[in-house]
């Protein structure tokens, strides 16, 4: 046997050699990067401006599918499938409850252009 000090013959040039300035180059690229973000975030566009809520013009039909059974296929489009299918998110929602909680939310609402705000009443219009 060999002794430990003597490292003739042992190949370790698979080891991976770091490049100093190379690595601090890619630190001055990624801190740059990342102040150019931090200005931009910084700089918003100003707040969509959206209706306040109000009564839905529409009857919601909830009653028509109780009762029945469907059959499901895989390729069917969204339009088509199990369920209730909102043309407005393209979304479907499996049971009537949800469907109603979808309708109501703020996503749906948001996609319709109304706020989650109730327009304030004044005191004729309540009277």
């Amino acid at each position: 046997m060999a002794s430990g000090s003597n490292s003739v013959g042992v190949d370790n040039t698979f080891r991976r050699k770091f490049n100093r300035e190379e690595y601090l180059e890619r630190a001055r690229e990624r801190e740059a990067q990342e102040e150019e973000g931090r200005f931009k975030s910084k700089a918003k566009a100003p707040p969509v401006q959206r209706k306040p809520l109000k009564h839905r013009d529409y009857e919601v039909d909830l009653e028509s599918r109780l009762g029945k059974t469907q059959v499901v296929t895989p390729i069917a489009p969204l339009s088509q499938q199990a369920g209730y299918y909102c043309a407005v998110c393209e979304c479907v929602v499996k049971d009537s409850a949800n469907y109603l909680d979808h309708i109501n939310g703020k996503k749906h609402q948001r996609a319709l252009g109304m706020s989650m705000r109730v327009e304030r009443a004044s005191l004729k219009q309540v009277t």
